[in-house]
């Protein structure tokens, strides 16, 4: 059986000794030679700690000792957390857990803070674990690890669904966005594999928007007579997007040196993923001829806010008589359903819209490619006889 940790409160032996004499307390984690120490950001100096004990000249001795106290009480629960669960508990690995949030009782958004903060995610994608674990936190303020378990996982969807009102998409994004976090605790043995609350929680699919601009709705666009150069301009963004295929983040991106030879370059900013797209010919070079219009591509892709874009972006389609739901994603859906029409192959439509994975392609293409082959098909046939010759 592995001895218990023992806790010492003592000064800092390598701390710095300031001009005010002090120098920072710390609490020595001590096991059969083994010692490790954590901080308690507190500084006194030699006389106002002796014996492990804040002293009366101290002037914050009953502040500093309730700190103290109550930090020697977490480690010790941390301590016997990571024994019932079966593992070694040494001093390294209690101080690890400690500074890391690496417990069953830490609060979710800390460790979510530890994990995610300085991992090499993308910044958007730590912004969306931001947002989900807000929402969580608005369902079930000071939520903790231990607490998510099946039963928690039903309530806050039902929550989301009924109180929110969240589309299910959303909700599903929000799942797998805390089943990424508890793997990550199960990672770090915060949690064993068989406490894993989505052992038994199946995460539905989501459901691809099949919505999209046909050519004569893009064209009603480029011919409508706009109101005012802000709409004409928001209105040539969102028609360069859909013969591009690009995301709103890489377009508010775009710079002069990104094109050459007629050839757009963007490393995206969602996935890191580089595409290369021929502006010269795709969409018989549709795409060239807006930014012609403009002084630079820096001047192209300075539009503002996106709910503001999508706002005017609206008004013009209304003008225009098209009656879809108009926002800035749907040009990127527009981009790869037409040109699965246009009889582009699944993996090239892949590489135009940057996805890392076929798969994503096919979920969401995977209707206009029947359509596509039914028209193979056709083709293919249509010089055949009867009796296949």
């Amino acid at each position: 059986m592995i001895a218990k940790i023992s806790y010492n409160i003592t000064l800092n032996r390598n701390g710095y000794v300031n001009r005010q004499g002090t120098r920072e307390v710390v609490i020595e984690l001590y096991q059969l030679g083994t010692r490790a120490t954590i901080n308690t950001h507190i500084k006194v100096t030699a006389q106002e700690l002796k014996f492990g004990r804040f002293q009366e000249c101290c002037p914050l001795r009953v502040e500093y000792t309730r700190i103290v106290d109550e930090m020697v009480q977490e480690l010790t629960r941390l301590e016997m957390e990571i024994i019932c669960s079966h593992r070694e508990c040494t001093p390294r690995k209690l101080r690890e857990a400690w500074r890391n949030n690496l417990s069953r009782s830490a609060l979710l958004r800390d460790f979510t803070e530890s994990v995610v903060g300085p991992s090499s995610r993308k910044a958007n994608t730590k912004a969306s674990y931001i947002t989900m674990v807000k929402g969580l936190e608005e369902f079930s303020p000071g939520l903790r690890i231990k607490d998510i378990n099946y039963d928690f996982l039903e309530r806050w969807v039902n929550w989301q669904r009924d109180v929110k009102q969240l589309k299910e998409n959303t909700i599903i994004g929000r799942l797998k966005a805390l089943r990424c976090l508890m793997n990550e605790a199960i990672k770090r043995d915060v949690l064993t594999v068989d406490e894993d609350p989505f052992k038994a929680y199946t995460i539905g699919e989501m459901k691809a928007k099949k919505e999209y601009l046909t050519e004569s709705e893009l064209r009603r666009l480029e011919r409508e007579d706009v109101a005012d150069q802000r709409h004409g301009h928001v209105r040539d963004a969102f028609l360069f997007c859909c013969y591009t295929g690009i995301r709103w983040g890489d377009f508010k991106s775009l710079t002069t040196g990104q094109i050459r030879n007629g050839v757009l370059t963007v490393d995206q900013l969602k996935t890191g993923h580089v595409v290369r797209i021929p502006l010269s010919d795709i969409f018989g070079g549709r795409a060239m001829a807006i930014i012609e219009r403009y002084p630079s591509l820096e001047a192209f892709a300075d539009i503002g806010h996106n709910s503001h874009c999508n706002q005017l972006l609206r008004e013009v389609a209304a003008a225009a008589g098209i009656r879809k739901h108009l926002h800035w994603h749907l040009a990127r859906h527009t981009c790869g359903t037409l040109l699965n029409q246009h009889g582009l192959q699944m993996q090239e439509i892949q590489h135009i819209l940057g996805h890392q994975r076929l798969e994503t392609t096919e979920r969401h293409y995977a209707a206009t490619a029947f359509t596509q082959v039914k028209k193979s098909i056709r083709k293919a046939f249509r010089h055949k006889t009867q009796d296949g010759s």
